[in-house]
């Protein structure tokens, strides 16, 4: 009788293993063939394979392009710097003009000239 139970015992089990089995399997196939797409291909022009595996539209992404035109602001900064230059000129030449002695004397000699003087 003890080997009966468990021939029983064990055929109950293989029974629900291949039980589990085939429902897994089962599962599986129509899981798969639920899939609407699995590559790009397989979708229509314009569409693409997402990844749940269904087709979805492309987006069309706008973007405004606009160019610069730096030519004025070029132009503006060129007569800043050379009007920058005409100054600059203008006012070291004048400093050169006032006093021509002054330009030969080192830089520490003018000021011990002012402490002696008064």
């Amino acid at each position: 009788m003890r080997n009966y139970c468990n021939k029983r015992a064990e055929a109950l089990t293989a029974a629900v293993l291949i039980t589990l089995i085939i429902a897994v399997f089962l599962g599986w196939l129509i899981n798969f063939n639920s899939k609407e797409c699995r590559s790009n291909s397989q979708c229509q022009s314009g569409y693409y394979c997402g990844s749940d595996f269904s087709c979805h539209e492309m987006p069309v992404i706008e973007r405004t392009l606009r160019e610069n035109n730096l030519l004025v602001p070029s132009i503006i900064m060129g007569v800043a710097i050379v009007a920058a230059a005409f100054i600059l000129r203008a006012k070291n030449s004048s400093r050169n003009n006032k006093s021509p002695e002054r330009s030969h004397m080192p830089p520490s000699e003018p000021n011990e000239a002012r402490l002696k003087a008064p």
